[in-house]
Formats: structure tokens, sequence, C-alpha cells
């Protein structure tokens, strides 16, 4: 695995992006460019090949033609806004979608195998060309670097730089949602997750999350100290979000959609990481309480502005589907 160096707290190194997919490919995903990647067109953002293999495996009984029913009603996905269109994409992916297949027997369709991780197809793309029309012209967007999880393009990566001062995370920000969302929104239908960096600063975020809201990520597990330089910002990050159990883990239980009918907000939230943890705790502290029948679930105590309504949040949505 290549190393990042670093010189008076900034990362010298050539060709960050490719540091950035090692560094990725060591927490367990796999590598694939962008142009190996088998497309009947340009435009198309899923890897078919890829979600019509976990499909079969999730499902050896559907027929073919209901394979690719599927993999159609998901291609083809959409709402009266690109939000909209996002959200519905989101809770396809944590709830299933509801389909009847030739058999005339009502199921739900599943995209991501959430009890066991080994079931799922990580891949690490970059440079993935993405067309789009302009005044009736085809032109196209190479996003960085993107997350696939069995097919589907699950986070954007956005990375800067290391060695230009006057490329700054902001611009890796405004560059996923201003640029992308205006010229390629088919694409961000199905990324909630985004992350910049520049190497001395990397943020996680979502596609719809405000600039000053995107956090660094300081610890892989909780009881590890607070990362304190730049090199441990991006290894907590990577190895404390991006490892596969642990980005199943965030993506299911700690992004939040206000209810449909508040669409029009666009709000769309991932958490940090004391309220990842926080949350974590207070879960087992009250099944453990549950057990012993000890009354004590916990208290938790934190700043105002750390974001305690979202930990509640989640830790409510743990308590009520996963406990």
């Amino acid at each position: 695995m290549a190393k990042l160096k670093e010189f008076n707290g900034r990362f010298c190194e050539y060709d960050f992006e490719n540091v950035f997919i090692q560094y990725l490919e060591d927490a367990g995903w796999t590598y694939q460019a962008g142009d190996d990647i088998a497309r009947s067109k340009l435009d198309e953002t899923l890897i078919l090949e890829d979600l019509k293999s976990f499909l079969k495996d999730s499902n050896p009984d559907l027929p073919e033609e209901d394979i690719t029913q599927i993999c159609d009603t998901m291609r083809l996905l959409g709402g009266q806004t690109e939000f909209e269109t996002l959200h519905k994409a989101y809770s396809h992916f944590i709830d299933g979608l509801q389909f009847t297949g030739s058999d005339g027997i009502p199921r739900t369709i599943k995209f991501i195998n959430f009890a066991d991780v080994d079931k799922n197809i990580f891949k690490v793309v970059n440079q993935f060309t993405v067309e789009y029309i302009n005044n009736n012209e085809k032109k196209n967007r190479r996003p960085d670097v993107l997350l696939y999880v069995n097919g589907f393009p699950l986070c954007i990566i956005e990375l800067k730089n290391p060695a230009d001062d006057k490329a700054t995370i902001h611009d890796a920000f405004e560059q996923i949602t201003v640029r992308y969302w205006r010229d390629i929104p088919h694409l961000l239908h199905y990324c909630p997750l985004a992350c910049i960096s520049d190497g001395v600063k990397t943020r996680l975020g979502t596609v719809k999350t405000p600039y000053e809201h995107f956090y660094t990520w300081r610890r892989i597990n909780d009881d590890e100290p607070i990362a304190d330089s730049s090199l441990d910002e991006f290894e907590c990050l990577v190895y404390g979000v991006y490892s596969p159990a642990r980005f199943l883990e965030i993506f299911r239980d700690y992004v939040y959609f206000q209810d449909k009918i508040f669409d029009a907000d666009e709000v769309e939230i991932v958490c940090r990481y004391p309220q990842f943890f926080a949350t974590r705790l207070l879960r087992e502290s009250i099944k453990k309480s549950v057990i012993t029948h000890s009354g004590k679930g916990g208290t938790y105590f934190g700043a105002t502005g750390c974001g305690k309504t979202y930990i509640m949040a989640f830790l409510a949505r743990q308590l009520s589907l996963r406990c």
C-alpha cells in the first residue's frame, strides 16, 4: 500500500487519487478503472453486470426477464424532483423494492445484503465518464472516485491536488453540489454520500450537505485517541467510514432523510463521528438494561450544537428496527 508523505503538515504525493484508491483497496474495496466498465451508453451510471450478478445470487429462483425488469426499474428511477429521486433510491436500498414477477408472487427485492457483508460487491472506480447533453451537445463529467456497491454508486469522492495552494476542498464541494447536480444528476440519484479532500483536509458529508457541515472523522473506534494530524484524519476516514462493514452500517442507520412530504426542503444528513459512537454506546446500554432489568439505559451529555436530536433519531431507528 502506498504511503502519503507528510512535510510541514502537508501531503507531498504526486498522485493523490491513486494513493486514496490504494488505501480503499487496503480497506476492502476492489479497484476497477472507469474505462473498463462495460456500458451501452456513457450516460449509464450503474454497473449493470454487478447488479445482475448480485440479484441472481440473492434470488436464484428469479428468471432472467424478471432480473432485467428489476434492473430497468432502478435504472429508470425518477421523481418529480432530483432530490425526490435520490430519496426514493435510498429507500429502495434500505427497505427493498416491492416487485411482482412473472410467477405472480409479490416479493421484496433487496439490493444490499446488510446481514452478510461478504455477499456484496464492493468496487472503487476512478475516472468514470458520465455523459450529458448541454445545448444539444454531448459533454461529459469525470468524478474522481466513486464507491459502488452491487452496481450502484453510493458515494462520490472529489479530490484536489495537495500541492496546489489554490485548489481547496471548497472547490471539491462545489464540484459535487453545484456542477454535478446541474450536469449529471442521473449519477447523484443513487449517491447519498460524499467525501471531499485535498490531502490536508478530508471531510465526510452528503450530496446535499452545506459546506460548513462537512465533517472530519477523527476516530476509527471509540476507544482510540482522536486524530490530531492530517494523515491520521485521512486514515481515520478511510478505515473508520469506508471499511465495507462500517460503510454499510453508516449507510443503513446513520443517514437521515426527512419524511417524503418534506422533500422540498432537500434535507439529507449523515452522522458525525461523535454521534455515531454515542448512538452505539446508548444502544448497547439500553439493550443491557433490558436484559438485566436494571432500568438504567444511560444518560448522554452533549454540548450545545453537537447534534443530540440526530443522535436520538439514529438511536430510535435502531431500537425499533434492529433490536
